[in-house]
């Protein structure tokens, strides 16, 4: 296949967001030039603004009808920006129909350069690269975070004995110990330490700060019997065994067999050696088996929209795909496209409510094992339908059974908590803005970027517990306050916290029951995020 014509269909696959960069280039099995295709690919995405106003002012998509808008942009960004140019026979008519207005092309570049302050890189005066450190999670498994502090002051790098103040990345050549992870160290933005020999022994894992949040806050004992849900591509997995100090069992589970068998890959490496990785959905697994009834913690990261993860290639994929269906509507429409951006929000709205019910039921399917005790649900979205909506359903359908953890075993420290406006009422739990502050305040959000985020990607994090026989079925300290009435007792209670019989009516077990026979769509895509990226930078 020609290869402008394969590298249109990547940008119209990116512009429909139905890949990532990495995957549909370097892990495209039918990209023969790899390295080329990923390099043409992000810098016609980097200059896409300018390119795109070149597009619009010479009309060249008028003038040649043959042209897609995805094709023209490769060939202007090879044309306008390559010393090399195109890289194709000049008897191809599509070359040919750019280079007959080469000299107007090359005009309106100068022009559409001065009118968007372009620099040399594609970004715009005002727009400043996203910067985000490099967190490495130190294998515990195999060296103490001392070990390999000690390791790289002797490569020459100077140890910061706290993080700079204002937050910021550390500056070149410096690293420090994370203030709320101690077994994570922080380096500079595009610190490369792939070739570094602590990271091919697995003694480094490089891992973002806001995905160790889930494992750290599930935080099982030694011996305990855990499932990661959707565990590819293994960080979070191989975190738990660190934890777990590689006692009691693991079981992963991924229904992507290609991403399971890299997290037996980098788990191995790792040097985990209580994990048994499954080829399936958590939504399938039998609660019955003797080793799913002795599990006590589960960690679900199902999937999401992904709107919390920012690298620099996903900003591309962003503004390209924001900007390719403005184009269009302007292109085909004569009324400005309003109705056709109402759609598309109304159309973003329900792919919302399609992840949130999957995430519910995730969730749900976790809380029916029946010695589970504890359930860390997380998401790196933004979205409060997919975080705080989805904690307030989850409360309605089983509180008093099941209650988030409070504040003080869900990183205390932390200062980001959940959205209270975006919490719910909860009959007998939630009904005032004081009920709604202290639900959020059990909950974790990372919000991305900087400098008014928090140098990471954006994520959320939600810790249930089972209420027990002889547990508060509120939050810590006591729940307190008119809106739930006079203060609960447990008589009556059984054992695991089931619900006295006056506090949950026929009606509303039949409507659960209705509920769990309900299918989903989604039923077996929870084996890896949305959005396809991992743990890994």
């Amino acid at each position: 296949m020609n290869f402008y014509k394969q590298a249109a269909q990547i940008l119209d696959r990116l512009g429909k967001k139905e890949g990532s960069i990495k995957g549909l280039t370097l892990g495209n099995a039918e990209v023969t030039d790899k390295k080329r295709m990923y390099a043409v690919i992000c810098e016609t995405l980097k200059h896409n603004t300018t390119l795109s106003l070149v597009l619009q002012e010479s009309k060249l998509l008028t003038l040649e009808k043959k042209l897609t808008r995805s094709l023209a942009l490769l060939l202007l960004h090879d044309l306008l920006l390559q010393s090399r140019g195109i890289q194709a026979s000049d008897a191809w008519p599509m070359k040919q129909a750019v280079m007959r207005h080469k000299a107007r092309l090359k005009a309106e570049f100068v022009k559409a350069r001065i009118k968007v302050g372009a620099k040399k890189d594609g970004l715009v005066e005002g727009e400043d690269e996203l910067l985000l450190p490099r967190y490495v999670r130190v294998n515990l498994l195999m060296m103490t975070p001392q070990q390999v502090i000690d390791a790289f002051i002797a490569d020459g790098w100077t140890f910061l004995s706290a993080p700079p103040s204002p937050l910021a990345p550390p500056a070149p050549n410096t690293f420090h110990r994370d203030e709320h992870l101690d077994f994570m160290l922080v380096f500079p933005p595009k610190s490369d330490l792939h070739l570094h020999p602590l990271y091919a022994s697995g003694v480094l894992i490089l891992q973002d700060k806001a995905s160790c949040f889930p494992a750290a806050i599930l935080a099982p004992p030694k011996n305990a019997y855990v499932i990661d849900g959707c565990a590819a591509p293994g960080n979070k997995t191989s975190q738990l065994a660190m934890g777990m100090g590689n006692g009691g069992k693991i079981i992963a589970c991924d229904l992507d067999l290609r991403r399971l068998n890299i997290l037996k890959r980098l788990t191995t490496k790792a040097g985990c050696t209580n994990i048994t990785a499954l080829n399936t959905s958590f939504l399938t697994l039998d609660t019955s088996t003797p080793d799913h009834s002795k599990v006590s913690h589960i960690l679900l990261d199902p999937s999401c929209s992904g709107s919390g993860i920012i690298n620099r290639l996903d900003y591309l994929v962003d503004a390209y795909a924001e900007e390719q269906e403005q184009a269009t509507i302007l292109e085909t429409t004569t009324t400005g496209g309003a109705a056709e951006r109402a759609a598309a929000e109304e159309k973003k709205k329900e792919r919302l409510k399609s992840l949130g019910e999957f995430q519910i039921e995730c969730v749900t399917k976790a809380m029916t094992f029946p010695n589970v005790r504890k359930i860390s649900y997380s998401t790196c979205s933004i979205y409060a339908e997919e975080n705080e909506h989805v904690v307030t359903t989850l409360l309605k359908n089983h509180w008093p059974q099941w209650k988030l953890s409070p504040r003080s075993k869900v990183l205390p420290t932390w200062h980001r908590r959940g959205y209270p406006a975006d919490v719910g009422d909860i009959p007998g739990l939630v009904s005032t803005d004081e009920d709604r502050a202290k639900i959020a305040d059990c909950l974790v959000r990372a919000v991305p970027g900087g400098p008014d985020g928090d140098l990471m990607n954006g994520f959320f994090v939600a810790c249930f517990e089972r209420v027990g026989k002889n547990d508060n079925p509120g939050l810590s300290p006591l729940w307190k306050g008119p809106s739930i009435g006079a203060k609960r007792t447990h008589e009556g209670m059984e054992a695991d916290g089931a619900t006295p019989a006056a506090t949950t009516t026929p009606a509303k077990k039949k409507k659960n029951k209705k509920k769990k026979k309900k299918p989903s769509a989604l039923v077996g895509d929870g084996s890896e995020n949305e959005h396809g990226a991992s743990d890994e930078e």
